[in-house]
């Protein structure tokens, strides 16, 4: 089972600060080494305003051969509110396509069932090493990324499986389990009472949140508000 290093902030402008100065601190140092650097981001609405800090601080850097994946994406165009990919590339407006590079997770295809093997190259092609980080989220019912209780975690051998939301029946593509665990840390971000004492009881659930924590070979950095 993996280490849980749990950070706790007064409110989210704090938690904000504190990711984005160890996220910048991991981008400066790659690309000091001139290294590649590779990161899966969750979407929503909750990190969106982290990633609006970190368009205005890569801006402002000279950064080279940085990609960032979505840990998951609903099977919509970028231009639909729902789209992680979308979001990014209107969080982040300023450095896209200069600062960093987007792998997306979507192609033609007429569902994620059909694309799923092509993406996974795709994934293998342009990230073919660990991930510098992953951002995760987690719902209250224990999922990551869209993998959600009693569903898939992976697909054979593919880096993405697709998924589908129990309740809205809404299709997606997800990193399988294997290829977010395939990273040199993991970052965990959750706000209030309810995800905190779920996370607290989730070595002993059986959740995709509890696999993760039991099968994650780094530690595991939480990063909590109320």
């Amino acid at each position: 089972m993996s280490t849980i290093k749990f950070n706790s902030y007064a409110d989210f402008s704090a938690l904000s600060d504190a990711l984005l100065a160890e996220w910048i601190s991991e981008i400066d140092g790659a690309t000091a080494a001139r290294l590649p650097a590779h990161f899966a981001l969750a979407g929503g609405s909750t990190p969106a305003p982290v990633y609006r800090k970190l368009d205005a601080m890569l801006a402002a850097r000279d950064i080279c051969n940085l990609h960032l994946v979505a840990t998951d994406e609903r099977w919509v165009a970028d231009s639909d509110a729902q789209s992680n990919e979308g979001l990014f590339k209107q969080c982040m407006p300023l450095s896209y396509g200069k600062q960093w590079q987007l792998v997306s997770l979507k192609n033609a295809a007429r569902t994620p069932e059909v694309a799923v093997e092509a993406i996974s190259e795709r994934l293998h092609q342009q990230i073919p090493h660990s991930f510098n980080a992953v951002l995760l989220g987690m719902g209250t019912d224990g999922h990551i990324a869209s993998l959600f209780p009693g569903a898939p975690t992976q697909h054979d051998h593919l880096a993405c499986l697709a998924a589908l939301h129990p309740q809205t029946r809404q299709s997606r593509i997800s990193l399988s389990l294997p290829r977010l665990l395939n990273t040199k840390k993991i970052w965990l971000v959750i706000s209030g009472a309810e995800k905190r004492q779920l996370l607290e009881r989730a070595a002993s659930l059986s959740l995709p949140i509890s696999t993760l924590i039991a099968q994650a070979g780094c530690t595991i950095e939480v990063f909590w508000c109320p």
